[in-house]
């Protein structure tokens, strides 16, 4: 129940993370739209009758049909009822545009139970099949953390590398997780960092990002067997159960499922991943992001639906863009268990030091 709890956060986006960024290659249906706003007003079982309607009314043969399936796989109420959904899409419409995205949401699946080989098969068959893909850095992403929890050490920083080099500059969400996520090689590669008495080796041009993997891969690959404490929670752009626009035509498994599964809220501004360790303290705390917006209407929107949950949510507001977080906390680790009881309550985020008040 765990899992399946941690795996709504991130693949009904989730997802957030997860709305901006990920525009569907089409209008979305209106029905969806509504369907989707119903679960978000708690009447899930009314929204998801509302999709067996159309898919009931709508023939196995037309475009709309791996289209209805994937947004009730979204908005699916258990684990096996979304994995049923995707496994069809996958199987029986290959070409579909969900096709790629319903592979990656069942690689999360089977690491939510788990299952890290299975969820491996699913994410290799991204770039084998779908080479073009849009879905390729989330993809191997998700690799890594896979990776990662096998303790894969030079495998993973080789993935989470390939990862940055395929993520696009405005994927900046993206590219603060992964960025976040390869902390954990810059730890191990500082530590095979020989002594500054030793000779001097002549100066290399830098790679291309393509070369990067490799350069990764081989960096740590003395430290293999080194046991490294597992990576902090990636960051996740959150997506409440209580505010969920659509799901988007890629998934947004790296951004939050709960609150917004595919209309990113919006782009963070870029900035550097915060680098805390647990324990760590800070001036003015630390809080939990759950999401981020364009506008302030819909962040007042969502924090006052987390207020009525018994969330201490507020938005904290910059020039460009509006960051819906919950609580204030002394230190890091009381943050990251905050983000734990979160996550148990089907919702995703990451967590970021609070401004000063």
């Amino acid at each position: 129940m765990v899992r399946w709890t941690y795996l709504n956060g991130a693949l009904l986006s989730c997802a957030a993370s997860l709305a901006v960024a990920q525009t569907p290659a089409r209008a979305t249906d209106p029905v969806f739209v509504k369907a989707q706003g119903l679960v978000s007003d708690g009447n899930g079982a009314a929204g998801r009758a509302l999709i067996d309607s159309v898919i009931k009314a709508t023939s196995p043969t037309a475009r709309l049909y791996p289209e209805a399936l994937f947004w009730r796989a979204s908005l699916a109420s258990n684990a096996a009822d979304a994995e049923s959904d995707y496994k069809h899409i996958v199987v029986d419409y290959p070409l579909a545009p969900q096709a790629e995205d319903a592979l990656l949401r069942l690689a999360q699946l089977e690491l939510a139970r788990g299952d890290r080989e299975g969820a491996l098969i699913h994410l290799q068959r991204i770039p084998r099949d779908y080479p073009r893909s849009k879905s390729l850095a989330r993809a191997s992403y998700w690799t890594a953390r896979v990776l990662f929890e096998k303790n894969d050490i030079p495998n993973a920083c080789a993935a989470n590398a390939n990862a940055l080099a395929q993520a696009g500059e405005a994927e900046i969400e993206l590219r603060n997780q992964i960025q976040y996520q390869g902390q954990r090689c810059s730890s191990i590669a500082a530590a095979v960092v020989p002594p500054t008495n030793s000779p001097a080796t002549p100066p290399s041009t830098a790679a291309p990002a393509e070369s990067q993997a490799a350069t990764a891969k081989a960096t740590v690959a003395d430290t293999a067997s080194t046991t490294v404490p597992p990576p902090s929670p990636p960051p996740t752009k959150a997506t409440a159960q209580d505010q969920r626009p659509r799901p988007p035509v890629q998934a947004n498994d790296t951004k939050p499922s709960i609150v917004d599964p595919a209309k990113s809220p919006a782009n963070p501004v870029a900035k550097p991943p915060v680098k805390v360790s647990a324990g760590t303290s800070h001036p003015a705390g630390y809080s939990v992001q759950v999401a981020a917006y364009k506008t302030r209407a819909e962040a007042d929107k969502l924090t006052a639906s987390l207020t009525k949950r018994g969330y201490p949510a507020r938005v904290d507001a910059d020039a460009s863009y509006f960051r819906v977080r919950i609580g204030r906390y002394s230190t890091s680790k009381d943050a990251e268990d905050a983000l734990k009881r979160i996550k148990a309550k089907q919702m995703d985020g990451f967590v970021v030091r609070a401004p000063e008040r």
